[in-house]
């Protein structure tokens, strides 16, 4: 995507726009906080910093701008709806590990996974939208602007007024641990969020057409489950959701597929998983030695090093 074309962009004009339905705000602004106050009050850690491209920032200070009404109303709605399913964390869990394979179509839905999915989303891109508003560096607003602007984020604005879960198809991860430390990580490229809070961490990786899903699911995905387990026995401070959260992005890097996808604005069909291959398992396998390559790279530039990855 060429990021010239979102130079252009006023930030007064964007300090004066909705987040949630995108009109210009006349009346009465408020601030909506990116991650829900009261779950930051609840997790202990309002005032602990995360850190951002260019600087630390308070959880609590990360903020956009909003209508009054829409953050009231049909923004609280929603938040509440995932407050009350982050109450039961084990059968959160266990629903997310239930969810439905993958389909073809999809349309607005209900679902946990539809409405966790469509809720993480709107993190990821509140977080390049404060971004977009608040920092000095041109190339990092050419960045957050190309993010915000994208069609994904139209879908996820959409569906939260309307109350449901709606974006273009995106793998969604759960995992437990024993550590309850809050984590929160954004990744540019491939575009993925993960999100620790309590003993859950989600990693979502955005648009990926469930690519990723595809390949890391069964045997796998236990395999990584696994280890974690066992990195977090030996200690019990380790950050293994870095663990999940790099072994999901060294694979989106080497799957040899791009997502593709046709929608409108209630409807998506995903041909992400199509193919007119002859052998498609031969033309779309994994190089394992590649993957273990970027595996350690990837690792390394979260500052962990692991023998025998």
């Amino acid at each position: 995507m060429c990021l010239q074309r979102y130079r252009g962009i006023k930030m007064d004009d964007l300090r004066r726009k909705c987040f949630f339905c995108k009109d210009r705000i006349d009346g009465k602004k408020t601030l909506e906080h990116i991650i829900p106050n009261s779950l930051l009050g609840k997790l202990g850690i309002k005032e602990k910093t995360v850190t951002g491209q260019f600087n630390t920032i308070q959880y609590s200070r990360v903020k956009v701008p909003a209508h009054e009404s829409c953050n009231n109303q049909f923004g609280s709605d929603y938040e509440n709806r995932i407050l009350s399913l982050l109450e039961n964390p084990e059968q959160l869990y266990n629903q997310l590990l239930e969810e439905a394979g993958i389909l073809m179509m999809y349309s607005p839905d209900s679902s946990v996974s539809a409405l966790i999915t469509t809720w993480l989303s709107k993190i990821y891109y509140g977080l390049f939208y404060y971004d977009l508003i608040s920092t000095k560096a041109p190339q990092w607003k050419d960045v957050c602007s190309s993010i915000i602007q994208s069609d994904n984020f139209k879908l996820v604005q959409s569906s939260y007024k309307q109350g449901y879960g709606f974006q273009l198809p995106s793998s969604l991860y759960v995992f437990k641990t024993k550590n309850t430390e809050t984590d929160l990580v954004t990744i540019v490229e491939p575009s993925t969020l993960l999100l620790k809070i309590g003993s859950l961490t989600f990693v979502l990786c955005i648009c990926d057409g469930f690519l990723t899903k595809n390949y890391l699911n069964g045997h796998p995905l236990k395999k990584l489950r696994s280890w974690m387990e066992e990195e977090e026995k030996l200690d019990p401070h380790f950050p293994v959701q870095k663990l999940a959260l790099a072994e999901i992005i060294a694979l989106r890097k080497c799957i040899p597929k791009n997502p593709r996808f046709v929608y409108s604005k209630d409807q998506i069909i995903n041909m992400s998983l199509s193919t007119m291959a002859k052998n498609p398992d031969i033309a779309y396998q994994i190089n394992e030695e590649h993957l273990s390559h970027v595996r350690r790279e990837v690792l390394l530039e979260m500052g962990i090093k692991i023998i025998n990855t």
